[in-house]
């Protein structure tokens, strides 16, 4: 019954990524005026598909809990997942789906082995990357705004330094949308491919086509549904000129690839909110909308535990 219909929550999820965190790769370029919002979803697309394809599968294999996952129960996960983080893109805030990911995992785990076995060390591991992920994205865009700073006032053409920040912006943008791809595809289908929907786990063919499949998801995301939290990231949180908004995505796009490389799913919304308040905080904290930055960030603590209690109703509804 399950195995035509399993596969909607995944790619639910997949779609709910690109629409909301296409804002994290293009956001700050186009609050900025300096990239066109068709050319940045476009481009967005592209990368994610490419990340995912190249450097996704190999996150597959570490993409696992304490529960034996079945389809029925990959279902309840994602699409739990998938409407935690369609709720917070339709309030135009940045959601992270890596929490809202591992929380519909924790809450069928939960349901399946009790509260006892549901893997609360992997849990607490996850929960470490995801708190150090936009502390590490701030401390680098703060290092990269004081260092390159005086380097950039040297630039005295401003013809040239529009050019720079323009390559800029979409050779950084495409890095990050190359990372999300890699690092957040797994979240989409990984439920699906160790329940065995795409054939033997163990078969490297396996997994790429669970990437592919989630890869092209996000990319639709980004193309259908991106533009509202596009402002939220560009123009709310903290004012930011080209330059802070170059160095923001970077800084982004970095932390998401050095936790690629370990294989753990991070979140793109946390590094880049992290990215944009360490470049609120080099020109100083009245930069910051504390009161919004604050909203995001209860949105984060709340993900993982509403996408969790989600999957549990949708286990026990569907009788698991």
């Amino acid at each position: 019954m399950f195995s035509g219909i399993t596969i909607f929550g995944g790619l639910f999820l997949a779609w709910s990524i690109g629409a909301n965190n296409s804002a994290n790769l293009f956001g700050t370029a186009v609050g900025t005026r300096s990239i066109r919002f068709r050319t940045a979803v476009l481009l967005v697309a592209i990368f994610a598909v490419l990340g995912s394809m190249t450097e996704g599968p190999a996150l597959y294999e570490a993409y696992s809990f304490s529960v034996t996952i079945t389809l029925p129960l990959a279902f309840a996960a994602t699409c739990a997942a998938a409407v935690t983080m369609f709720a917070l893109t339709y309030f135009s805030l940045p959601a992270s789906a890596s929490q809202a990911a591992v929380g519909g995992m924790m809450g069928i785990a939960i349901w399946s082995s009790g509260a006892a076995e549901a893997g609360w060390a992997k849990l607490g591991g996850w929960v470490f990357c995801w708190a150090i992920t936009p502390l590490s994205a701030a401390v680098i865009a703060f290092a990269f705004i004081r260092g390159l700073s005086p380097l950039l006032r040297r630039v005295t053409d401003m013809g040239l330094l529009n050019r720079i920040y323009k390559i800029g912006f979409v050779v950084t943008g495409c890095y990050g949308a190359y990372t999300l791809g890699a690092n957040n595809v797994v979240v989409t289908t990984g439920p699906f491919f160790k329940a065995g929907l795409f054939g033997d786990p163990s078969a490297s063919m396996s997994a790429f086509t669970a990437a592919l499949i989630g890869g092209v998801s996000i990319a639709l995301g980004a193309l259908t549904y991106s533009r509202k939290v596009m402002r939220t990231i560009g123009e709310k949180i903290t004012a930011l000129d080209p330059f802070s908004a170059l160095v923001a995505v970077f800084a982004h796009s970095i932390v998401m690839h050095i936790f690629t490389q370990v294989h753990v799913p991070v979140s793109s919304s946390q590094a880049i909110v992290g990215a944009v308040a360490g470049v609120g905080f080099s020109r100083g904290s009245r930069a910051l909308n504390s009161r919004l930055l604050l909203v995001v960030l209860s949105g984060w603590v709340l993900v993982t535990l509403v996408s969790g209690l989600l999957a549990f109703l949708l286990a026990w509804l569907i009788g698991c």
